[in-house]
């Protein structure tokens, strides 16, 4: 027995592998004992006989599993459980009333136990049973009636008592229905199995159905009618027990709701056993001779009316998405209208997210993904599931929508598996379906080029919005290979939708009649999709040939006798569509021309442009915008052909020098004329259009001139006005002066207006000319006192006069609206020529603008997406600088940028000047000699921040530039940076301590750009700067600790204030460490490491200052005494400190004696 101990150890391991061999090494050496005794034929029926037959060994083992069947320890059961099993069926003297006596006798749950160890109790019996089932010797001869009996008795009390062990209880009860073959007496275990079990055929769950299924399976010839007497024909899948059916499946059972199984997130075993019965060709003949219901009419009562059900639960909804996963390896066209029907897609569209992470919304994202893939390698299926899942009711987005569904991702990957036959059966098949809605009903509502689904839930008008919305998705996408027919195809036919009569197409030849009649609406829906694919800026190489051929096709059916152009306003804007046709086929062929050069791609934006507005100037709803359009056009037209004109014009030479008229000076250059148009375009409330215009001036950035780029700063530094009647009205002016920083709250602005500010003079008449006759009696001091009817009326208009000033102040407000929407379209406008020429000298012109703009919107709550805007373009990361400036525009620009700076609102505002700093800097010291001017303003700034109290300036302002800037212009700021120490680093030179403390920072900043400095500036020069900034530094130090020493440094005690210090230890602190790091930044590039050593010991001074520092009372410091050693080594160049946690310790213990040691001063 000491040999086999070892092995239960390890049959309760949670390692699968481990078990597994503990229970084989186990079972050999058993059965190795067992081989030892002698052969016997006699089973053991008791346990008294188990010790006389079996080997000592073995009896142990079965014992001890049996036990341990009930152990909650690890994987306890499911190891000995195995082992159990593998056990009985090697020994044949077991019988199985032996190992039931043993289960019920280690396995029984008495009153006296607590829950949990009632419910160990019952799980080893499951499992005890469940071995003894797996291991086969139920079907020995020596097995009686009584014993299968009382297993099947066990199992079905268990179930019943509790429902978390029901499937469990029946599917061991299923696997015994196959061994009664081997008995005599079948039909009796039979007849048991139904009276026990099925409770006399009463089958209620889906437990009892799978088991029902089961032995209706295994014995065909038993008279199944007679057991299952509440069951109605042959089968219980007959069509007349569906009701029945519906009920257990969907587990929604009003009468015994116990009799139902805990949810859980798995399909019932019973399903399986479902679609073998009808995906099994080998039950064909069981589902003919027992008239089985097909199996769309059970998807559709349990599934797609059933769990899917409106209002159904999440949790069925859940069960439902499993079934659907379920049915996907047997999906083929003649399952997709079932499989696909309305309720599942629809909880399809409103489950599936991609930013939900549910179990409901992972489990349908699943389902979706792996019906793609099965439509990605089946293109007849996919064609199916597409005009299925694209024909309910959300299909077609609502106005404004901006979600994008996993439907419309499902529709994009099966398009784009589909080959060009399909896409072109496709199109024809959604033409039908607009042109006659009636007629496109299928048979079998199998999705297929020529017959079509089940529509009959959407009215008409709905259906050929569908149908239209569906081809123009196949015309967009960008993943199919839509051959160029097709989608010429797909806009020709919405165009003729929309423009002429029901029965032509444009091409003289008689279209197929739309039945009904279209619709108003109808006809404005595909219009509205004309211009949708007309301007969509992702398609500019196609979106200017359809431009083309939507106006071309209008213009060929208006000059055809028997076509009859329904457009609104066409014969108005006829003669614009004519020219802008000429317009946009000169620029097709100037493109084809200029293939290859940058001509090319401003060729088709202007296509586009033209284009675009031609299709809207015919095909907008809004007749006022039609008219706009049509006015712009000619204008547009004329830019287009002088820009081509001047495009096509070869480059001017100096030979050919001529001189211009005063009216050709005057006249403005083709760019300029563009970018006024589009600005113009902007105040339109076409998104589209807005996206277009950025478009269109993206390749024309680098042709701009100072005209054009003043059109868009002039819009920037507008004003706001909005005029009232007789131009009276209110005057809301955005403040443009950068240099005034008083904010004048809205509020306080009214509250002046109604306690003192001026009479509106416009109400007063009209309240005046209400009070009528009154008003004059009351001027002349006379009173008359109104009766009923008069107040009535007097009433009415008052609240007539009242209502028009409220409206009048919604208008005001609406154009506040507008012209901030304006400006930030016109902002979009700004970052396209910033992004496309950082080189351009005109940069310099727009930064200020942005400057100002910024400074100007910063205390507007009205204007703070402008501010906001202006901010993101004035920090944007930009690798590239202005290049050849103006030397006098450049400086000025830089003046105003640290002007600006100086008297910075905030920490963020202070950060996009560093960076316009920087910008310009870079762009002046590239350009020309300056570096003396740019100096003396970098010193000047510095200066002011010293000695002036509001001023905002601070070290962080430079740590850009020192950064940006090329390594060959850092000794500006070197220079500045030791100048800035000589002048205040020294005590009572600078504003304040904080001020003088601020110049070393500004070292130490600069001193960060080391070793870019020794890469391309000379040696000698670089070792110039670095001792020139350490010399300040040591001269500064010295006298700055001479000074912390001496008693000039103590502030007398006031009456209403202690005495204190004037640089107290945390600022000498700052001080000594900033200079340690500049030193130690030099020390560590061979370059600079002979001048920049600090003083040694030999230094009479040095050494002086360090000695009155450490005697100080006043410095009496950890800290301050270990700075001081280090000032006097600092000379020798250290590594940084690899063991950060010595570090940080000793940090944290030399802040403790800091704190320790500080007394009140």
């Amino acid at each position: 027995m000491s040999t086999t101990l070892d092995f239960y150890w390890d049959l309760a391991s949670l390692d699968e592998s481990k078990r597994l061999d503990a229970a084989a090494g186990l079972i050999s050496v058993l059965c190795k004992f067992q081989a030892e005794r002698p052969a016997s034929q006699e089973q053991a029926q008791t346990e008294e006989d188990l010790d006389r037959i079996c080997a000592s060994d073995v009896t142990y083992a079965v014992k001890r599993l049996v036990k341990g069947l009930a152990s909650p320890r690890d994987g306890a059961r499911q190891g000995y459980s195995i082992a159990l099993s593998e056990l009985l069926s090697r020994i044949s003297c077991i019988s199985v009333k032996v190992v039931l006596d043993l289960l019920w006798k280690y396995t029984m749950a008495t009153k006296s136990m607590k829950g949990q160890e009632q419910r160990d109790m019952r799980f080893g019996r499951i499992f005890g049973l469940m071995a003894l089932l797996q291991s086969g010797i139920v079907a020995r001869p020596g097995t009686t009636s009584v014993e299968i009996r009382k297993i099947v008795g066990e199992l079905s009390a268990i179930g019943a008592k509790k429902s978390y062990l029901r499937e469990i209880a029946f599917v061991t009860l299923a696997s015994m229905v196959p061994m009664l073959k081997g008995f005599e007496f079948r039909d009796e275990l039979i007849t048991m199995f139904v009276g026990v079990a099925l409770d006399k055929g009463a089958i209620e769950t889906p437990d009892e159905l799978y088991l029902a299924m089961k032995l209706r399976r295994e014995y065909p010839e038993y008279d199944w009618h007679s057991a299952f007497p509440q069951w109605q024909g042959k089968h219980m899948f007959a069509e007349k027990n569906v009701g029945k059916l519906v009920s257990i499946l969907c587990e929604t059972s009003e009468e015994n709701t116990a009799l139902f199984s805990s949810w859980h997130p798995q399909l019932h075993i019973v399903w399986d056993e479902v679609f073998d019965l009808y995906y099994n060709k080998q039950r064909a003949a069981e589902v003919v001779e027992g008239k089985v219901m097909d199996f769309e009419t059970l998807w559709d009562t349990v599934v797609e009316r059933g769990l899917f059900a409106a209002g159904a639960s999440q949790f069925r909804r859940y069960w439902g998405f499993l079934l659907v996963e379920r049915l996907l390896p047997h999906l083929s066209e003649s399952t997709v209208p079932a499989m696909m029907s309305p309720n599942i897609v629809r909880a399809l569209s409103d489950n599936i997210s991609l930013a939900q992470k549910s179990p409901l919304a992972k489990v349908s994202m699943r389902a979706a993904e792996r019906l793609v893939e099965i439509c990605e390698h089946n293109s007849k299926v996919g064609l199916a599931v597409l005009t299925h899942l694209l024909n309910q009711k959300s299909t077609i987005p609502a106005a404004g929508g901006k979600q994008t569904s996993l439907r419309t991702m499902m529709a994009g990957r099966i398009v784009a598996k589909l080959d060009g036959e399909a896409i072109v059966g496709y199109v024809s098949y959604l033409q039908e379906i607009f042109l006659q809605p009636s007629r496109a009903h299928g048979r079998d509502g199998v999705a297929d080029p020529v017959a079509a689904i089940n529509v009959s839930d959407k009215s008409v008008e709905r259906q050929r919005a569908w149908a239209i919305d569906q081809m123009i998705r196949v015309a967009r996408f960008d993943q199919v290979s839509v051959s160029e027919d097709v989608s010429r195809s797909v806009v020709a036919f919405v165009v003729a939708q929309a423009a002429f009569q029901s029965g032509d197409d444009g091409s003289g030849s008689k279209a197929v009649m739309a039945v009904p009649q279209l619709s108003a609406t109808t006809r404005d829906y595909c219009a509205s999709a004309v211009v949708g694919v007309v301007g969509d800026v992702g398609r500019a190489g196609q979106a200017d040939a359809w431009a083309t051929q939507a106006v071309a096709a209008v213009l060929d059916g208006a000059a055809r006798r028997r076509c009859v152009v329904v457009l609104p306003g066409f014969r108005e804007s006829r003669p614009v569509l004519t020219d802008s046709l000429r317009t946009l086929r000169m620029l097709e062929t100037k493109a084809k021309a200029w293939a290859g050069s940058p001509n090319a791609a401003r060729a088709r934006a202007l296509a586009q442009l033209v284009g675009y507005v031609a299709v809207l100037a015919s095909f907008s709803g809004n007749p006022q915008s039609r008219a706009e359009y049509s006015e712009a056009m000619p204008e547009l037209i004329e830019c287009c052909e002088k820009m081509v004109a001047q495009l096509d014009a070869p480059p001017a030479t100096p030979r050919k020098r001529t001189t211009r008229s005063s009216a050709a000076i005057d006249e403005p250059r083709p760019v300029e004329v563009l970018t006024d148009v589009l600005i113009g375009f902007l105040t339109r409330d076409s998104h589209a259009l807005r996206k277009l215009c950025e478009h269109v001036f993206a390749p024309f950035a680098d042709v701009a001139t100072a005209a054009a780029l003043d059109a868009i700063i002039g819009v920037l530094q507008a004003k706001e006005g909005v005029a009232g009647e007789e131009g009276g009205g209110i005057d809301a002016q955005m403040e443009m002066d950068v240099d005034d920083d008083e904010e004048v709250e809205e509020e306080e602005e009214d509250e002046d207006e109604e306690l003192g500010g001026d009479v509106d003079e416009e109400l007063r008449r009209k309240i005046h000319e209400a009070l009528g006759s009154a008003a004059a009696l009351e001027e002349e001091g006379e009173e008359e006192v109104f009766d009923d009817e008069q107040m009535t009326v007097f009433d009415d208009k008052l609240a007539e006069i009242f209502a028009q000033k409220k409206q009048q102040k919604t208008v005001e407000r609406d154009l506040r609206i507008s012209f901030v929407n304006f400006k930030l379209r016109v902002l979009d406008l700004a970052d396209v020529f910033w992004s496309r020429v950082p080189e351009s000298p005109l940069v310099l012109q727009l930064l200020r603008a942005l400057i100002d703009l910024e400074r100007a919107t910063r205390r507007d709550a009205r204007s703070k997406p402008i501010h906001d805007r202006a901010m993101a373009l004035l920090t944007a990361r930009r690798a590239k600088v202005p290049a050849a400036i103006e030397c006098a525009e450049g400086l000025e620009v830089l003046a105003h940028i640290h002007e600006c700076a100086r008297r910075a609102a905030d920490k963020a505002e202070l950060r996009a000047l560093s960076a316009a700093s920087a910008l310009v800097t870079r762009s002046l010291l590239d350009s020309s000699d300056v570096e003396a001017k740019v100096e003396a303003q970098y010193a000047a700034t510095v200066t002011d921040f010293m000695t002036r109290q509001a001023s905002q300036i601070h070290a962080d302002f430079f740590r850009v530039a020192a950064s940006k800037l090329r390594p060959a212009q850092l000794p500006v700021l070197w220079r500045v940076a030791a100048k800035a120490v000589r002048e205040f680093g020294h005590p009572r030179q600078a504003l304040n301590v904080f001020r003088q403390v601020q110049a070393y920072a500004l070292a130490d900043v600069v001193a960060f750009s080391a070793p870019l400095l020794v890469t391309e500036v000379e040696a000698g020069v670089a070792r110039g700067l670095a001792g020139e900034l350490i010399k300040a530094l040591r001269d500064a130090l010295v006298d700055t600790m001479k000074f912390a020493a001496s008693g000039e440094n103590q502030v007398p005690a006031t009456e209403s204030a202690p005495a204190k210090l004037v640089l107290d230890k945390a600022r000498l602190r700052e001080i000594i460490e900033q200079t340690m790091s500049v030193a130690r930044r030099c020390l560590r590039l061979e370059a600079l490491e002979a001048q920049s050593t600090l003083p040694n010991q030999e230094d009479a001074q040095w050494m002086e200052a360090l000695k009155a520092l450490a005697a100080s009372e006043n410095f009496k410091s950890p800290i301050i005494a270990r700075l001081c050693t280090t000032l006097a080594s600092i000379n020798v160049p250290t590594k940084p400190s690899v063991n950060k946690r010595k570090k940080t310790t000793e940090a944290k213990e030399e802040a403790k004696e800091e704190e320790a040691s500080d007394e009140d001063l």
